[in-house]
């Protein structure tokens, strides 16, 4: 039974992401799958341990040496706050022959296409690796060594890295004061679930049905209500959004589940040239903040406000803030339920340098959170990217003309460990 979250998720970020998704062999019987994932553990438990095979007068020299070499050969080297946090997509959970009534509720596969987006690499992949550490030859050596212990079980479908923008260490810029490649703040109005407990729950499996009631109930697809005068509600001019049809949220969840979490992973590159070219005007229309304070633009341009409430939270038929701005397709808190919506955001800018052009920067956007349906896939499908939200004809999130493309992601979900201290005694249910 799971003690903890994955230390990955709450810790403070290190300054380096890799992030890979493996492939499980074709052909593999559940217990081949079982023994891989196996493989991986111990790996994983040997990085987390600082351990290195020597090379001694015992060495055989005539066959390839496991050890890579690149953080030398003496155990006890710096992990630079290495954190290895593993999660499974739902053909995982098919491919280790979990039982249908075994498996996190709410997994399930991203629906792209009712997005409008159709990522480069298109397949999830069946085990997320996400690796973090201070020193990007730490994280290098994670992958290099997990690739070559499962050589013939599986094989990397696509990998990404990111660098942090900030990190609560001493002598580096606060979270407060992080800064998007967009230049935009941040990190604004994100989850805190390591200091609170509202948004811990919203962020990890609670199996007890006192816990899944509360999650928000998914609205009927159609044209919704308006607000009327003087009430919280979505839309303006009289109009209320319309919704597509949208999964209803998990009416349960297997008990080997609780305190895990449910990852969403999207690398996004942006059109930079285009948005470094746009007047400053409509990138904070765009956006929906001042760029440099960071308040909401229905506020004042102060400091001070920057986490204050935006004012269309309680007036919607004000758009000083345009309905179609990022912040208020992405976190509109126009009714109470929205609060409920929201997911932990733990981003790493992406920059691609490859040799194939010009360098391409953008995000490699994870989110964590207790529900699928509920939470990103609503924010995604019900807000930004519903056009008749949160009035008709309000168009998609303006940010999201700035994408250029979506390289890889998926959904997975992250279990909890049985052991606080042990980051590589993540649980999984058991076989038929």
């Amino acid at each position: 039974m799971a003690k903890a979250p994955q230390s990955g998720i709450l810790n403070r970020p290190p300054e380096h992401l890799l992030l890979f998704s493996l492939r499980l062999a074709s052909g593999l019987h559940p217990a081949a799958c079982r023994a891989a994932i196996e493989v991986l553990r111990g790996v994983q438990r040997r990085e987390l341990r600082s351990d290195i095979d020597p090379i001694d007068g015992a060495t055989d020299k005539s066959v390839p040496f496991p050890e890579t070499g690149e953080l030398g050969y003496t155990d006890g080297f710096d992990r630079g706050h290495l954190t290895i946090t593993v999660g499974f997509s739902v053909r995982a959970m098919e491919a280790l022959g979990v039982p249908a009534d075994q498996r996190p509720a709410d997994l399930t596969n991203v629906p792209w296409s009712d997005l409008g987006i159709a990522p480069t690499v298109a397949e999830a992949g069946d085990v997320l690796v996400q690796v973090c550490s201070d020193s990007p030859f730490v994280a290098e050596h994670v992958q290099r060594r997990i690739e070559r212990a499962l050589v013939g079980t599986m094989e990397t479908v696509w990998a990404v890295r990111g660098d942090q923008r900030f990190t609560s260490r001493q002598g580096r810029v606060h979270s407060g004061e992080a800064r998007a490649l967009i230049g935009f703040h941040d990190g604004t109005s994100n989850l805190d679930p390591a200091h609170n407990e509202d948004d811990h729950r919203l962020v990890f499996v609670d199996p007890d049905p006192a816990s899944l009631a509360t999650y928000p109930p998914t609205p009927p697809a159609g044209q919704q209500p308006p607000p009327q005068p003087g009430q919280p509600g979505y839309g303006s001019g009289g109009q209320g959004p319309i919704f597509p049809p949208m999964r209803p949220a998990p009416g349960r969840e297997p008990t080997w589940c609780r305190l895990g979490t449910y990852c969403f992973v999207q690398a996004i590159t942006f059109d930079m040239p285009t948005w470094d070219s746009s007047p400053l005007a409509t990138q904070e229309q765009v956006v929906g903040r001042f760029k440099r304070s960071g308040a909401s633009l229905d506020l004042t341009d102060d400091d001070a406000r920057r986490n204050e409430t935006p004012a269309y939270a309680t007036n919607p038929s004000l758009e000083t803030v345009a309905v179609a701005s990022h912040v208020r397709k992405a976190n509109p808190i126009a009714v109470p339920d929205d609060v409920k919506r929201r997911v932990f955001r733990r981003g790493y800018p992406l920059i691609v340098s490859d040799g194939t052009g010009a360098t391409r920067r953008g995000l490699v956007l994870l989110s964590f959170s207790r529900s699928t349906s509920t939470q990103i896939e609503f924010i995604l499908k019900g807000w930004m990217f519903n056009k008749d939200f949160p009035r008709p004809g309000a168009g998609n999130d303006a940010l999201v003309a700035f994408f250029s493309a979506t390289l890889c992601g998926g959904y997975f979900f992250v279990p909890g460990v049985s052991r606080k201290n042990d980051g590589s005694s993540w649980v999984l249910p058991p076989t038929a």
